[in-house]
């Protein structure tokens, strides 16, 4: 796969995007910090690194289904194998976590309340069509996530057509229009509003051969950020739009391909490491906000600062490796060994 170093780095800003933003709501809310332009800010940005976490996803997806059909048949079975032991183990935990200590959906008093239905809702990740309520915030965009792998082998296989592009670009335009159709009809686009995020990845997959690295590699950190700050001033002050979502989207799965990889040694380490606890990172920031400003109600803004930081990163460090890496690899064993066609042999 290229630009693997590239692409932790775009998940480090991605996932890191998110935890500001949460961050200084609870700052805002359980200590003395009020610094409007700050919170004007950061208020979206999380909405920022999901988007870019759907381009990421799909994208590192569209190479991970190409080595599956490298390695054997049964890709797509072999897939949705792999997607099931990589996000639910980690989502049933911290769901069943906050279900027996009660802990809040956001680190807020107007927390939601909690039902058999909604639980039942969040194990499945099915919330999105039936509760709308996520008992971790952060879950709301893993139901689409796992939603989206549904059609994900089947667009895989359209990017192998001679007019790949095409069809992938014609799809893209297809389910802006029908979003914007939505948005003025009903003003509730749920799955619509997402689904170009992840065709931009598809499309970036797409493109990988048909654009050439120019780009130095020191300026893709630049290029993300970039599109962060832009996507921000684009709404500053005002909720996140779909539609600003799609551009960014566009620029980024348009741009990816053109980045030589990073050959930082320093920033590949460190994003190396953050992209791979990120998805802890990820779902247990919101617990773990809940525990330094509501349980143990931290006021001292730099503490709770390092507090957060600190037991985010050991709460993420923890789960990957004695819950995601061993159901991961159990995923890959499932995945491929008893899947294989037996060898026929000749009878004596």
């Amino acid at each position: 796969m290229r630009h693997s170093a590239n692409l932790d780095i775009l998940r480090s800003f991605a996932v890191t995007s998110v935890l500001i933003e949460h961050l200084v709501d609870a700052l805002n809310t359980n200590t003395s910090f009020d610094n409007s332009a700050v919170t004007a800010f950061t208020n979206g940005l999380g909405s920022a690194g999901v988007a870019a976490f759907f381009v990421h996803t799909c994208l590192v997806l569209m190479y991970s289904l190409e080595r599956l059909r490298q390695s054997g048949d049964q890709v797509t079975l072999r897939f949705y194998i792999r997607r099931f032991f990589r996000i639910y183990p980690l989502s049933v935990f911290c769901v069943t976590m906050a279900v027996i200590f009660h802990i809040p959906n956001w680190p807020r008093p107007d927390a939601a309340i909690i039902t058999p239905r909604v639980i039942f809702a969040n194990l499945l990740l099915i919330q999105n069509l039936v509760t709308k309520i996520s008992i971790i915030g952060p879950l709301w965009s893993l139901a689409y996530e796992v939603q989206m792998y549904l059609v994900l082998p089947a667009l895989f296989y359209l990017t192998l057509k001679k007019r790949a592009a095409t069809y992938i670009g014609g799809l893209l335009a297809l389910f802006y229009l029908l979003g914007l159709l939505l948005a003025f009809r009903t003003g509730h686009l749920n799955m619509a509003a997402y689904i170009p995020d992840f065709l931009c990845g598809v499309l970036c997959y797409t493109l990988r051969n048909c654009i050439r690295q120019f780009v130095p590699s020191f300026l893709w950190p630049v290029f993300i950020l970039a599109l962060f700050v832009g996507i921000r001033i684009a709404d500053f002050g005002i909720p996140p739009r779909y539609w600003t979502a799609w551009i960014f989207c566009l620029l980024l799965g348009l741009g990816i391909n053109a980045f030589q990889d990073s050959k930082n040694k320093f920033i590949n380490l460190f994003a190396g490491r953050v992209a791979m606890y990120s998805y802890g990172m990820y779902l247990l920031h919101v617990p773990v906000l809940y525990v330094v400003f509501m349980v143990m109600g931290i006021r001292n803004l730099s503490l709770g600062i390092m507090l957060f930081v600190v037991l985010t990163m050991i709460a993420s460090i923890v789960t990957y490796h004695f819950l995601e890496s061993p159901l991961i690899e159990i995923g890959q064993k499932v995945s491929s060994h008893p899947l294989r066609k037996p060898s026929l042999v000749s009878a004596k």
